[in-house]
């Protein structure tokens, strides 16, 4: 699509040429070589470095996520010091990852949450914008460090370090970038070894910081929650500062284009970039040794045993676990006593926030690096789900929510029927450990709904008491 502007009746200098002439790309049709000249300070799967490091590895499989395509093809780790050449590897699935996190200071999560234990929302909207300005002046002052894009090794490092020292390091506590760096070994396209050691060094040099901000916090909490600090919030609207000639262009840019024309240009490029061949694949075999099956009195009688259980019934005749693939008859397996038992199980599963209006809006205040936007409740076997219960039992410092259903569906790849799941361990707690920033979302998206809810509830009793239909 061609634009043209006509700049006669803008007031002020005239410029030499009264129209300015550009066209609007097609990216989902546009040559790589065109899209690098677009985003040139971006990355992303049409890259030449991209495709450099794929026949590197001799794969075709890629793992590119918006970290990496946020960021230049020159780009190094803060803390490792690597460049992307030398963070690409290869996955145990052949896929090849190429993937940055954004590493922040779970300190100001502990912070947010006294703080809002001692400051709740109220009726009053003067009220709730002061909490909200102080919140956010505060938390910088209780923050370490800033948001910092590190490396997936780095930040596998970081999380492998704290569960090393589980029964030691506070729960809220985050090594900063220049500590992870003290205690990793580094080597090109593999994953970092750690000096257990060491990172205990880092957290008893930094122990008492990290105890006098939550003490700052809390006592700051309190002289808010007391009215201290109070600042007036100014009347009318708030100034919009001088005129900036970018907003003036995109203004000009969008009377000119044709009504209705959505220019999603920063969507598109980035849909353009990524790539997740990781989601679900694994390189196990899908053998299945055969074990006796319930016969049709038994299943009748596991399926009778179920009355108490709604979920075995909203399940429905055909349904198979979204996570091994198996019915109803191939969950069934003989407990200890020789007695056929099966049950289901409902879990959460949290989708991404695809709303562009959505995503713009709740990625000013958000802390973690992707957004939520809903989930759904699914149904899995209780083999699927005994896979969390026992990661938790074995390691602490996981959560119900540390494993998603992609990587249950990996660990259990290849699932015997009437059989328990053999499940890799160590593999599920590194999935856990790289799954820090869902986490961080999840919790991002339970303030923003427990926040929609509340003004949800405001505006129904504004209109209740308006006499509003």
């Amino acid at each position: 699509m061609s634009i043209g502007i006509d700049d006669s009746n803008i007031p002020g200098p005239v410029s030499e040429e009264k129209t300015v002439a550009f066209e609007v790309p097609n990216i989902n049709s546009l040559p790589d070589d065109r899209l690098a000249e677009i985003a040139h300070m971006r990355d992303g799967r049409w890259s030449i470095q991209t495709k450099d490091l794929l026949a590197r590895f001799g794969t075709t499989k890629l793992d590119l996520n918006s970290g990496w395509a946020s960021t230049w093809t020159g780009w190094s780790c803060p803390c490792c010091r690597r460049e992307k050449p030398q963070l690409a590897r290869l996955s145990s699935g052949g896929v090849l990852l190429c993937r940055l996190e954004f590493h922040h200071d779970h300190v100001a999560d502990r912070a947010k949450r006294i703080y809002r234990e001692r400051n709740p929302r109220s009726e009053d909207r003067d009220v709730n914008i002061q909490i909200s300005r102080t919140k956010d002046a505060l938390m910088p002052l209780v923050e370490r460090f800033e948001p910092t894009l590190i490396c997936i090794d780095c930040n596998f490092a970081e999380g492998r370090a704290k569960l090393e020292l589980t029964t030691e390091i506070e729960g809220d506590f985050t090594f900063a970038p220049s500590e992870i760096a003290t205690f990793i070994t580094v080597g090109a396209n593999r994953v970092h070894e750690i000096d257990a050691e060491k990172a205990r060094l880092a957290w008893l040099a930094a122990k008492d910081d990290f105890a006098d901000r939550i003490d700052f916090a809390t006592r700051m909490a309190h002289r808010i929650a007391s009215g201290r600090h109070r600042r007036e919030v100014a009347p009318g609207q708030r100034l919009l500062g001088p005129a900036q000639d970018c907003d003036i262009i995109y203004r000009l840019f969008s009377s000119a284009a044709p009504s209705g024309y959505r220019h999603r240009l920063g969507t598109l490029i980035e849909m353009r970039s990524l790539s997740n061949d990781s989601a679900g694949r694994s390189p196990k075999p899908k053998g299945r040794p055969k074990v006796q099956a319930p016969n049709d009195a038994e299943l009748a009688a596991v399926e009778a045993a179920q009355h108490e259980t709604k979920t075995w019934g909203q399940a429905g005749p055909n349904w198979l676990c979204p996570c091994c693939g198996r019915s109803k008859r191939e969950i069934c397996r003989r407990s200890n006593r020789g007695l056929w038992t099966a049950r289901i199980h409902r879990v959460l599963d949290y989708l991404p926030e695809d709303n562009e209006e959505s995503l713009v809006r709740r990625r000013s205040d958000a802390t973690s690096q992707f957004i939520i936007g809903s989930y759904r409740r699914a149904l899995i076997c209780h083999d699927c789900r005994n896979i969390t219960a026992e990661l938790l039992r074995r390691t602490a410092g996981f959560e119900e929510q540390s494993l998603t259903l992609d990587d249950l569906r990996e660990l259990v790849e290849g699932a015997t029927p009437h059989s328990a799941h053999q499940v890799d361990f160590e593999k599920a707690a590194a999935l856990a450990i790289a799954n820090a920033p869902l986490l961080e979302a999840i919790e991002d998206f339970e303030d923003h709904r427990s926040r929609a809810i509340e003004a949800l509830a405001e505006v129904k009793a504004t209109m209740k008491l308006m006499g509003w239909p």
